[in-house]
């Protein structure tokens, strides 16, 4: 595996272990904010209803980008053509968390837009082997019907 596919692979792995990570935290913030506040004014005066409000949508936000990110960190690996397209997301994704997910996030997009990237996508394709000078079309039954025919018609005129 060529050097920035690497680099830009352990970059979207490690985004998306982090926004797991970052899940867990807040469900657990969350869970722990709710349960713990017996008062609805010390909940409000702490900001903890809006936490708790905004949290599980904060969550599931922060899972979907993490399995998105694992899902891609895979697909690079096997060269998958979806996976360019989920790596420039969450490249963009990640140049808005700023600082740190900034730099990382403008580093994906030099190496998402760089030759070496392109090269590596293209030389995955499967490309049919070249035939040989006897070897036949395959599945071009057409040519050999209309051989056949040719081949009676003048065995016909022949004769």
């Amino acid at each position: 595996m060529p050097e920035k596919i690497s680099l830009s692979r352990s970059i979207v792995k490690t985004a998306g272990l982090l926004a797991i990570l970052t899940t867990l935290m807040s469900l657990f913030l969350v869970c722990f904010i709710y349960f713990s506040s017996s008062e609805k004014e010390l909940l409000h005066l702490s900001g903890g209803d809006y936490l708790i409000s905004r949290g599980l949508w904060l969550s599931l936000a922060s899972l979907l980008f993490g399995l998105m990110s694992i899902l891609t960190a895979s697909g690079l690996t096997n060269r998958k053509n979806w996976s360019r397209l989920t790596l420039f997301l969450t490249a963009v994704i990640l140049t808005l968390l700023v600082p740190i997910g900034t730099i990382f996030g403008l580093k994906l997009l030099f190496n998402f837009f760089s030759q070496e990237m392109k090269s590596w996508f293209n030389s995955g394709r499967h490309n049919t082997p070249a035939r040989t000078a006897g070897q036949q079309k395959p599945g071009i039954k057409l040519e050999l019907l209309t051989d056949k025919v040719d081949r009676q018609r003048t065995n016909r005129s022949d004769s």
